[in-house]
């Protein structure tokens, strides 16, 4: 009956044993993952400042250049009768206000890309912490019927 005791205590851990190894296997191979989902996200990051810098710099450009069209506007633009701007002076000033509307959505779309690598992380991480749960999860039932573990032999059910 000792040994039996015994026996079974020794089957008990080591299976406990086995799998603390395969939970920290699986735990290693995530960080690992994670870490390369990181420095590819700091590279895509990378990548995406510098456009973010010229963006700005496009609208500081169009802003002196609206600001140089509404000066011009001031000193030559008004006529006699107050009717204010000429006709190529209006189609400038349209295509400023459409080239900024543009740049506006090009930088709304810079800043959902430097959103991207921090959402591909997150979605990794969970990715990986769900197939770790899972595997343990599918591994649990074999320890409770004790196929995971068979008897040793000369026992009963080997």
């Amino acid at each position: 009956m000792k040994r039996t005791i015994a026996d079974l205590a020794k089957a008990l851990l080591n299976a406990t044993l086995i799998l603390l190894a395969l939970c920290l296997f699986l735990g290693w191979k995530l960080m690992a993952a994670a870490a390369a989902v990181t420095a590819q996200a700091e590279q895509i990051a990378s990548r995406v400042a510098p456009l973010h810098t010229a963006a700005t710099g496009l609208r500081e450009d169009l802003a002196s250049l609206r600001a140089a069209l509404q000066d011009g506007q001031g000193q030559h633009g008004q006529r006699q009768d107050g009717a204010g701007l000429d006709g190529a002076d209006t189609a400038s000033a349209a295509r400023l206000g459409r080239i900024e509307e543009r740049l506006d959505r090009l930088q709304t779309n810079l800043a959902g890309v430097r959103q991207l690598p921090l959402q591909s992380a997150e979605q990794a991480g969970r990715a990986g912490a769900a197939e770790l749960a899972g595997r343990i999860i599918r591994a649990v039932p074999l320890l409770q019927d004790g196929s995971a573990c068979p008897p040793p032999p000369g026992q009963p059910g080997s």
